[in-house]
């Protein structure tokens, strides 16, 4: 077994100290507990490798009709749940679309790296417990992601047996490596995130906001409680959070994501995205891809999030489509593009509390964060049987967390009652002629929730098992006069 040894460079490291200063600019190894902390920061904070498509293969996205096919292509292969999702239908390979099990598992392999080393770092023991914890939570966050991306749904009849990713937990190389089981991964996140709370909660504690601290912990695990629907704790974990921490009112026309706002706990992914979520285009008004009007549809006159949320621009006929403003600095964030906060407590506890039919303890969860987010409340009804409930916190799970992380997906995996949802995709060549559209469809029960394992991946390591998934052929409207080949020519 060969030791994994951490080079940082100075284009990719950035800190507030001068670690840069004190070492050989070529090799520099940390020795000091704040040289561990900026290894943390700029691995995972700097560069969260969230899988960048993800809102495409979700219902809160749609295509522009009139986008040209050459633009929209390259996103194509996931809007459309394609089989294999990095070789385009003209067997081009698209490399970065399906990069984020790699970049994940480097986030593991540096946070396995501070957690062996930082304890015979030159610092404050209580300084050394933070950023091991800090290590703790990254490795659980990084896992979490990587299992409900890469990982089979969770089931607890079968979870011991499902295949979800390779668990590493040192900083050795090894060539060949298994898939553990889902249950094993669980474990493993829930030890993590524990390890993470215990050093937390004895150390000097978090510099900023872009740092996890006790509440960030407790909202993570209230979020693993939930995914493996284990209610008490769920509401356990989530009071520990609502408890310590407030709502703040969100407001249409300055960013709500700020340092001075509370309810942010922990803000990360500092630097801008290399893509322009739901706006790709190259002038305002130009979007391949769009929010989805079913999803601008549930935010009612009163529900403030809509224009906190979205930019509506007019589509050039008087009508509005829209872009979500959650990636566009200083609209909606002048911070991180990816934020744990006090809002989804609220959801969760929701959640388990109609879980256990306690309906009337649920929706009045949801009443305390609508209080908050509409303008006013007094003529909003709310369900009262379990079963609407149950479907109304789920809606509100979508209004809230929209285009934010991986929730929306997250969400639609673990649903006992999936929506089936279609993707039409139109055929526009270069002059702007319609050739027509193709409709792909996700069911209820379909194998492609699951990613495939990256080409790249079972390359290097041909015993690991990639996951079954389905091919997707299109229904093709009626309306196409030429094939698609020819449209390329």
């Amino acid at each position: 077994m060969k030791k994994l040894i951490l080079i940082l460079t100075v284009a990719t490291l950035f800190s507030c100290n001068n670690f840069l200063d004190e070492v050989d600019q070529d090799k520099l190894i940390p020795e000091k507990t704040d040289h561990y902390s900026a290894l943390l920061l700029n691995e995972f904070n700097y560069n969260y490798p969230l899988f960048k498509t993800v809102d495409y293969m979700t219902d809160n996205v749609t295509e522009d009709p009139a986008g040209l096919d050459s633009r929209k292509l390259s996103n194509k292969t996931t809007y459309t749940w394609q089989r294999e999702i990095e070789i385009d239908e003209n067997g081009k390979n698209i490399s970065s679309i399906n990069n984020s099990w790699e970049y994940m598992y480097e986030d593991i392999a540096v946070a396995n790296y501070v957690i062996e080393l930082v304890d015979d770092a030159l610092g404050e023991e209580q300084d050394n417990n933070y950023v091991k914890g800090e290590a703790y939570f990254i490795r659980a966050f990084s896992y979490f992601n990587l299992l409900n991306l890469y990982g089979q749904p969770y089931d607890v009849t079968t979870a011991n047996v499902d295949l979800g990713v390779p668990l590493r937990e040192d900083i050795g190389v090894e060539i060949t490596y298994n898939r553990n089981t889902v249950a094993e991964c669980y474990a493993a996140i829930e030890s993590d995130l524990l390890a993470a709370i215990e050093l937390i909660d004895n150390s000097s504690g978090p510099l900023s906001v872009w740092h996890p601290d006790l509440e960030t912990c407790y909202l993570l695990m209230s979020r693993v409680k939930l995914y493996q629907e284990q209610w008490d704790e769920v509401i356990t974990y989530a009071d520990m959070v609502i408890n310590k921490a407030p709502l703040s009112r969100i407001s249409e026309s300055t960013p709500f994501v700020t340092e001075d706002n509370p309810e942010i706990l922990f803000s990360f992914y500092a630097t801008s995205p290399a893509f322009n979520l739901i706006n790709y285009g190259t002038t305002l008004t130009e979007a391949s891809y769009r929010v989805d009007n079913k999803l601008i549809a549930l935010y009612d006159a009163k529900d403030r999030r809509k224009d906190a949320f979205f930019l509506g621009i007019d589509d050039g006929t008087g009508k509005k489509y829209y872009r979500t403003k959650k990636y566009e600095r200083d609209l909606y964030t002048s911070l991180g593009f990816a934020n744990f906060r006090v809002g989804e407590a609220y959801l969760n506890r929701a959640e388990a509390y109609v879980q256990k039919g306690d309906v009337t303890n649920g929706i009045n969860d949801i009443k305390s964060l609508h209080s908050y987010r509409l303008s006013d409340t007094s003529s909003q009804t709310y369900p009262t049987s379990q079963e609407d409930a149950l479907a109304f916190v789920l809606e509100e799970r979508r209004r809230e967390l929209c285009f934010e992380d991986h929730h929306r997906w997250f969400d639609l995996r673990r649903m006992k009652n999936r929506p089936e949802i279609k993707h039409v995709y139109t055929l526009v060549e270069e002059n702007g002629t319609k050739l027509g559209t193709e409709t792909y469809t996700l069911f209820p029960d379909d194998l492609n929730y699951t990613l495939p394992i990256p080409i790249k991946e079972r390359q290097n390591n041909p015993l690991i098992r990639n996951n079954e998934r389905y091919e997707k052929i299109p229904e093709v409207n009626e309306e196409i006069i030429l094939d698609k080949s020819s449209s390329t020519n």
